[in-house]
């Protein structure tokens, strides 16, 4: 029966995620007797009758309920309560269907009760975890800006600059509602500074073409700038395609241009080995060309190529 393993899926979910230990007696316990044993419709809905009797009277997750100040996770609570004291009814009346009905809403009055009085213990794991990784992906963007500032004139990054004062002072401010305690104001701030990472990036890397002025003393140097700059590319896709919720089959694709990028990226290392410098930097070029395509796909806006100014 369809409803029954979704209501038994979702009774054990509350189970599970609560810390409770009982999920799978309640989910699987036979009923008793030679009616039940005979009559599937009434087995389920016995076996029903304790799942949703066990959930309200030993659920951490609903035992949290009451001792909060959320009115409408109490009312749902209330709902669930009143459910199945009427499937009950309905059971001891010979309805079953009716009663199974019943202990489904109720069941999912439970989970959406429990949903809204999380467990404080684990609320601040996910804080916890939530604010490392924001803090990774920042410093990992910030790398990449520096790089990319590095490589283009002054005038293209001056005006990034007072973004990247505005991601030091709101991590500053993080840092102190963490350090007081505060996971959750902490992480808004660093959801904010991500966004303005993200957004200083795609501002440096589209508007204008880039224009790399730099000038090298011999192929060599050239080959190695190209390849750092490579580098630096690959390292943001993975990056963009977790934070910017690439749907999975742009995903595919993105990763299908980084392992064409880094068959370009052999091919130009083998070049150079046979001292065909020239060679190397131009494949190299359409390598990163691969990556560029990689990130526009995944949300980050960039240029097809850049614009190369001959020394």
């Amino acid at each position: 029966m369809k409803s029954s393993s979704k209501s038994a899926a979702l009774a054990c979910a509350v189970l599970m995620l609560a810390g409770a230990a009982p999920a799978a007696e309640a989910a699987s316990g036979a009923p008793n007797g030679a009616e039940t044993s005979a009559n599937p419709l009434r087995a389920t809905l016995e076996s029903k009758l304790r799942l949703v009797k066990l959930l309200l009277a030993q659920s951490p997750a609903v035992q949290r309920i009451p001792q909060s100040n959320n009115a409408q996770a109490k009312k749902k609570l209330a709902d669930a309560q009143a459910l199945y004291a009427r499937a009950e009814t309905e059971s001891n009346g010979g309805r079953a269907e009716a009663a199974i009905s019943l202990l489904d809403e109720s069941l999912r009055q439970i989970v959406s009760a429990s949903a809204l009085v999380p467990d404080v213990a684990q609320q601040a794991a996910q804080e916890r975890s939530r604010n490392t990784n924001l803090r990774e992906a920042i410093r990992t963007f910030q790398t990449l800006h520096e790089n990319l500032s590095s490589r283009m004139p002054a005038r293209k990054t001056s005006a990034a600059a007072a973004d990247i004062g505005r991601i030091s002072g709101m991590m500053e401010q993080a840092d102190a509602a963490a350090a007081g305690g505060n996971q959750h104001e902490a992480n808004v701030l660093l959801n904010n500074a991500y966004k303005i990472v993200v957004s200083t990036l795609n501002k440096m890397l589209t508007a204008e073409t880039i224009v790399y002025d730099l000038k090298f003393d011999s192929p060599i140097e050239e080959l190695q700038y190209e390849l750092a700059r490579n580098r630096s590319y690959e390292e943001l896709i993975p990056i963009a395609l977790a934070q910017l919720n690439t749907a999975p089959e742009t995903a595919t694709l993105a990763e299908r241009y980084v392992q064409q990028s880094r068959a370009l990226r052999n091919a130009a290392q083998k070049q150079a080995g046979d001292g065909d410098y020239h060679a190397a930097v131009k494949t190299i070029q359409d390598a990163t060309s691969h990556l560029q395509r990689s990130l526009r796909i995944a949300g980050v806006v960039v240029p097809q190529s850049p614009e190369i100014i001959a020394p």
